[in-house]
C-alpha cells in the first residue's frame, strides 16, 4: 500500500509542474483590435494590454530590469516610471500614449529606464527624466506637449532617433550634463534643441528646421555641438550667456531672420560650419569668440573675397558682427567623411566645390592602407586633409591616373597634411597616394636637372656681363689713351676731339669736292665751330 501512495504523489507532481509550465509559457489574451492570438511569454517580458490592461499597471507589477511590451493602440493615461523597465512599443506610429492634455504623459523618476518606439502626445511634459540617469530615448514620437522631451538635473543619458514636433519646447535640457543628443529631428516648435543652464552635453547629427529658434544655448558652456543641420527656422542658432562651447560642421541654412546670434557669450569656438543662403547675416553683441582653428575657418556663400594663392582659403578676412572676424574663410562648403581600418576610424576634411562621392581607403598586400579615392563631379578644387597616420608623406595625387591640372601641398602638423589639387569639368577618379620611391627619385632628378639649368643660366649671365664689362673697360682705355691721362678740362678734350676728327676727315672731303664739285669750307678751329652752331663757350 506504501508503494501505490508513493507512485500517487509521483504522478500527481508530474502533472502539476507540466499544467504550471503550460500555462506559463502559453495562453490567449486579447489585443487592442479585439481578436485572440497565442503570446509567448516569460519571466522578463509582460504584455500591455495582453497581460496588464494599462501601461502604469503592468509597471506596477514589474520587476527591476524588466521589458513591458505596448501592443499598438492609444493609451489614454500618465505614467510614472519609478523602476528601472524597459517600454518598448509595437511601432511608434500606432502605439500611442496619450496624456488628455494635463500635466506630464510619462514622468520617469527611476535610473537605467529605455523607453523606444512610442508617440507621445497631449501634456505638459511628453517624457519629463526628472533627476533621473543612464536612461535611453529612441524612436519616439513627441507631439503636442508643452515640452516633447524634458531632462531636469539628468546626467548620463542617450536620446537618439526621437521626432520632436508641435510642442513649445522640442528638446529641452535644464540644469542637465553629460548628455548625448544624437540624430534627433526637432521640428515646428518654438525652441527645436533648447539647452539652459546645462553644460558638457553632446548635440549631433540632428535636425532643426521651420521652428522659432533652431538651436537655443541659455547660459550654458561646455557643449559640443557638431553636425547638426540648423534649416528654414526663424533664427537659426542663438548662443546667450554661454562660454567655452565647440560649434563646429553643422549646416545653417535658409533661415529667415538670421544664421548665428550670439550677445554677452564670448570664448565659443566656431568652424567648419557651412553658412548658406540666410536672410540675415551673424550677429555678434558683446561677445568676442574664435571664428577659425588658426587653419581653417567656415563657408559663408555671401562671401566675395578671392583665393589668389590657391589653397582654398580666402585671402581676406570675413568679418561677423563687433570684434570678431573669420580669419580663413573657406572658399567653398566643408564636408567630413569618417573611414574605418580595422577597428580604428579616421577622418577626413574636404573643402571643394564640386560634388564628393565614394571616398574610400585602399590597402596593399599587407593590408596597410596605402591610397585613398574618391570621386568629385564637375570642374573646381578640392582642398583635403589626411592624417599622417593613414597615408605619409610625401603624397602624389592623380586625376583618372594622370596629373592633376594643379597640385600642391599647403600645410602640414603633426598629424595631418593638407593637399590642393584642381581639375576641369566631368566626372573624375580621384586617388591620393603615398609617393613611391621610384617617384621621389623622378622628383629628385627633376629638382637635381631644374637647379642645374637654373645654374647655367646664371653662369651664362654672368660670363656675358663679364665681357661687356671688359669692352667697356676698353673703349674708355682708348679715350684716355687719346685724351692723355693727365687731367685737362672737359673743353680742352672736346677741342683735342675735334682737332683729331677734322686731321682725319680731310681726305673725305677733298674725294667729296673732286666728286660733286662742292667746296666745303669746314670749320678750322673749335671757336669757329661753336659760334656757327651758336654755342656759348662756358665762362
Amino acid at each position: 500500500m506504501n508503494k501505490n501512495i508513493i507512485l500517487t504523489a509521483i504522478v500527481l507532481l508530474f502533472f502539476s509542474n507540466w499544467s504550471n509550465s503550460a500555462l506559463t509559457y502559453a495562453s490567449f489574451n486579447k489585443t487592442p483590435s479585439g481578436y485572440s492570438k497565442p503570446v509567448v511569454t516569460s519571466s522578463s517580458t509582460l504584455w500591455v494590454p495582453d497581460n496588464y490592461t494599462t501601461i502604469q499597471g503592468a509597471i506596477d507589477h514589474a520587476r527591476e530590469g524588466e521589458t513591458i511590451s505596448i501592443r499598438a493602440g492609444t493609451y489614454y493615461e500618465r505614467v510614472i516610471v519609478d523602476k528601472t523597465v524597459s517600454l518598448v512599443g509595437e511601432n511608434k506610429s500606432d502605439t500611442i500614449i496619450d496624456g488628455s492634455k494635463t500635466d506630464h504623459v510619462v514622468i520617469v523618476t527611476a535610473n537605467n529606464v529605455a523607453i523606444s518606439n512610442v508617440t507621445i502626445q497631449n501634456g505638459e511634459f511628453g517624457i519629463w527624466l526628472l533627476n533621473s540617469h543612464n536612461n535611453v530615448l529612441t524612436d519616439n514620437i513627441l507631439t503636442n506637449n508643452t515640452h516633447g522631451i524634458d531632462l531636469s538635473g539628468c546626467s548620463n543619458n542617450v536620446l537618439t532617433g526621437n521626432i520632436a514636433s508641435s510642442n513649445y519646447d522640442g528638446i529641452y535640457l535644464f540644469r542637465s550634463s553629460g548628455n548625448t543628443i544624437s540624430g534627433n529631428i526637432a521640428s515646428n516648435n518654438f525652441y527645436g534643441i533648447h539647452l539652459d543652464h546645462s553644460y558638457n552635453n553632446a548635440l549631433s547629427g540632428s535636425t532643426a528646421s521651420n521652428n522659432s529658434y533652431g538651436i537655443y544655448i541659455d547660459d550654458s558652456d561646455n557643449n559640443a555641438i557638431s553636425g547638426n543641420k540648423v534649416l528654414r527656422n526663424q533664427r537659426g542658432i542663438f548662443f546667450y550667456y554661454s562660454r567655452n562651447n565647440v560649434f563646429r560642421g553643422n549646416i545653417i541654412a535658409n533661415n529667415s531672420q538670421y544664421e548665428i546670434f550670439l550677445d554677452s557669450s564670448s570664448d565659443n569656438e566656431i568652424f567648419h560650419n557651412n553658412l548658406i543662403n540666410n536672410t540675415g547675416s551673424s550677429r555678434s553683441v558683446k561677445s568676442v569668440n574664435s571664428w577659425d582653428n588658426d587653419v581653417e575657418g567656415n563657408y559663408w556663400s555671401d562671401y566675395h573675397g578671392s583665393d589668389a594663392n590657391r589653397d582654398g582659403i580666402g585671402d581676406t578676412p570675413y568679418p561677423v558682427g563687433e570684434n570678431n572676424q573669420d580669419n580663413y574663410p573657406l572658399m567653398a562648403m566643408f564636408l567630413q567623411f569618417n573611414v574605418f581600418i580595422g577597428n580604428q576610424s579616421y577622418i577626413i576634411d574636404v573643402i571643394s566645390n564640386s560634388t564628393i562621392s565614394d571616398l574610400q581607403c585602399h590597402s596593399d598586400i599587407d593590408n596597410r592602407t596605402n591610397a585613398v579615392s574618391l570621386k568629385v563631379n564637375g570642374a573646381g578644387f578640392c582642398r583635403i586633409s589626411i592624417p599622417n597616420a593613414l597615408i605619409k608623406r610625401p603624397c602624389a595625387v592623380r586625376v583618372n591616373a594622370s596629373q592633376p591640372l594643379y597640385f600642391k601641398e599647403v600645410y602640414v602638423n603633426g598629424t595631418h597634411t593638407w593637399l590642393y589639387f584642381a581639375y576641369t569639368h566631368s566626372e573624375h577618379e580621384v586617388t591620393i597616394m603615398q609617393m613611391f620611391p621610384s617617384e621621389q627619385l623622378m622628383w629628385y632628378k627633376g629638382a637635381i636637372v631644374g637647379l642645374a639649368i637654373i645654374i647655367v643660366f646664371l653662369f651664362l649671365i654672368t660670363v656675358n656681363y663679364y665681357r661687356l664689362f671688359n669692352r667697356q673697360k676698353k673703349v674708355i682705355g682708348a679715350y684716355e689713351r687719346e685724351v692723355g691721362s693727365f687731367p685737362v678740362s672737359h673743353e680742352e678734350r672736346v677741342r683735342i676731339r675735334f682737332i683729331k676728327d677734322v686731321i682725319e676727315r680731310e681726305e673725305k672731303i677733298e674725294k667729296f669736292k673732286s666728286k660733286y664739285g662742292i667746296k666745303i669750307q669746314p670749320a678750322g678751329t673749335l671757336e669757329d665751330l661753336m659760334e656757327k652752331m651758336g654755342v656759348q663757350k662756358e665762362s
